[in-house]
């Protein structure tokens, strides 16, 4: 008995000194104390610990009519990333210079490669006299890749989205991607902006571009925006174009919760991070959610924005597109076009991917 009991001891021991190296290494955890040497570390201490809401980051100051969401799609090669990076420098989210160029293409391959694989969001923050009035808005940009193999990730980002950006090369013209990526959003019923860059170039035609955009997609050549996302040249004009032809979310604040699960993916750390939208409703730290095609209940741990790296606010309002972490332990319990409301209130799914 007293050689269990010390083997007891001596293991428990063990457990606290990995722990304790654990937080001291990582500072996931505010104190070894909260170490249960039968039950384990206390999951909501766990993720109330490192979870920490930015204060300068208030999204209750952005009613439906001051968001914007939209995508940049076009084919591979367009300029769709660098023009992005152009966007985040304008507004302030990432100083200019200071980071990596095609800054959203985070994956190994794109950085590789040169070509976006998985779509990714940022929020940006800009201001703007609209209407004759100087207004604060908050813009979520998607960035979706060009290759044909990654059409799935455009149509779930368009999903998220009331408005585009459509990027030409003005050189290239309009390609395969830039026809099939068209008639997504089209489908989808969303604004389209077109964007005609790369008019730095020596081979730069804009004027034949503008002509293959009215005989294919029978858009005006005027509401064509010229831009060079390398020199930045009549980059001024499209973020303001965004504020005026792109129509705000519709969704209703006072209604039920109701998001659409855009993207997931697994963090060392944080676990399982989900993409979402929020239709309808209100979403805060806190809340016990539940999925419509699984079933299966969750408490949110964690949620904020990606601004451009994820920043935690404690809430998201309707319209608005960030993350969330509930403690799923596998994507596979993410199912890309669920809905998640809260639990025990019955909701009409969203319409799936």
């Amino acid at each position: 008995m007293s050689s269990f009991l010390g083997a007891s001891r001596t293991l428990i021991s063990s457990r606290k000194a990995s722990l304790n190296s654990y937080c001291y290494n990582r500072g996931r955890l505010e104190s070894a104390a909260r170490w249960n040497p039968i039950l384990g570390w206390n999951q909501s201490a766990f993720f109330g610990s490192q979870f920490r809401e930015d204060p300068s980051v208030d999204l209750s100051k952005y009613p439906c009519d001051a968001i914007r969401n939209f995508s940049i799609i076009a084919h591979v090669d367009h300029g769709k990333s660098t023009l992005a990076d152009r966007l985040l420098e304008l507004t302030g989210t990432i100083r200019k210079g200071q980071a990596q160029p095609q800054y959203l293409d985070k994956l190994q391959v794109e950085r590789e490669r040169g070509i976006t694989v998985k779509a990714q969001t940022a929020t940006m923050f800009y201001r703007h006299n609209f209407e004759g009035s100087e207004k604060s808005f908050l813009l979520n940009l998607i960035d979706t890749p060009g290759h044909v193999d990654f059409s799935y990730e455009v149509s779930r980002s368009l999903a998220a989205c009331q408005g585009v950006l459509l990027v030409v090369d003005a050189a290239q013209g309009v390609q395969a991607q830039t026809v099939a990526n068209f008639y997504l959003a089209f489908e989808a019923n969303l604004a389209v902006i077109p964007v005609i860059n790369k008019i730095d170039q020596p081979t730069a035609d804009p004027d034949r571009v503008k002509e293959q955009l009215k005989s294919i997609f029978d858009l005006d050549p005027d509401d064509a925006l010229l831009t060079s996302a390398k020199t930045g040249q009549g980059l001024d004009r499209v973020l303001p174009a965004v504020l005026e032809r792109i129509p705000p979310p519709s969704g209703k604040s006072a209604s039920p919760l109701r998001m659409l699960l855009l993207d997931s993916y697994y963090d060392e750390y944080k676990g399982v991070i989900c993409h979402v939208a929020v239709v309808d409703g209100a979403l805060r730290k806190g809340d016990k959610i539940s999925s419509a095609a699984t079933g299966q209940c969750y408490e949110v741990f964690d949620v904020g924005i990606m601004h451009p790296e994820l920043t935690p606010t404690g809430i998201l309002l309707t319209g608005q597109v960030g993350y969330v972490v509930s403690g799923m332990r596998s994507t596979k319990e993410a199912r890309i076009g669920d809905t998640l409301h809260h639990t025990r209130i019955t909701v009409d799914p969203l319409p799936g991917i």
